[in-house]
């Protein structure tokens, strides 16, 4: 049996009882090295921990799969939400892993977070993530025709060629307005949390890859 868990956005006590009960009970813990340090407070001593990186995540997700299909339960770590932006992660796993079908446990994702403390709602905003593989022009279209039809935007951003001061400047070459306000989160829920406000076309600096941008159009 496979789990693929979000286990939220970095406090251990926004994890939710079932994704709790469910590392609980898991013979085989997995995901980043980064991720796994920030559930490592809700992860049982009995379970073997296997830590991913980019050069060893084929070898071990196979190995994973081979432990799951003895009848061990093992579970996959993704920060926040896995739907929110894990789906290459995901990918991988069913492939390497050969299970077509791992068993999906929301969590808590960031986006979530930041339109909270933002006051955005989500009826009225879009959410986008860039903080994935591969060509990202037509979502960066997109952005702009939702922010010229008047939506608010909840954006990931991608580390580190599209990150909050470049997502503005393309935004402000792009006629959407240089006034609209800006929040950037970095490190949300964390003790080192940093909350920024700016306009887009006051938007600069560097951000950490644990940063999450809201724009608050027509607020």
């Amino acid at each position: 049996m496979i789990y693929a868990l979000g286990i939220g956005p970095g406090d251990p006590k926004l994890l939710p009882i079932k994704s709790l009960e469910i590392l609980q009970r898991a013979d085989v813990i997995s995901g980043f090295e980064t991720v796994l340090n920030y559930a490592k407070s809700n992860l049982p001593g009995t379970a073997e921990l296997i830590s991913l990186n980019y050069k060893n995540q084929k070898e071990k997700l196979e190995e994973i799969g081979t432990i799951s299909r003895s009848g061990k339960i093992c579970v996959f770590c993704f920060m926040g939400d896995l739907n929110f932006s894990g789906n290459d992660f995901l990918s991988n796993i069913k492939t390497y892993c050969d299970d077509p079908d791992p068993v999906k446990i929301p969590g808590i994702s960031s986006a979530q977070m930041a339109a909270t403390r933002a006051s955005v709602p989500f009826e009225e905003s879009i959410f986008m993530t860039f903080h994935k593989a591969g060509d990202i022009e037509n979502d960066k279209e997109f952005l702009i025709h939702a922010l010229k039809l008047g939506k608010s935007a909840i954006i990931i951003p991608r580390p580190w060629d599209f990150m909050p001061q470049e997502i503005c400047q393309y935004l402000a070459e792009n006629e959407i307005s240089t006034d609209i306000p800006v929040q950037i989160y970095e490190h949300m829920t964390l003790e080192n949390e940093k909350h920024y406000k700016t306009t887009i076309g006051k938007c600069t600096g560097s951000y950490s890859d644990m940063s999450i941008i809201v724009l608050q159009n027509n607020l």
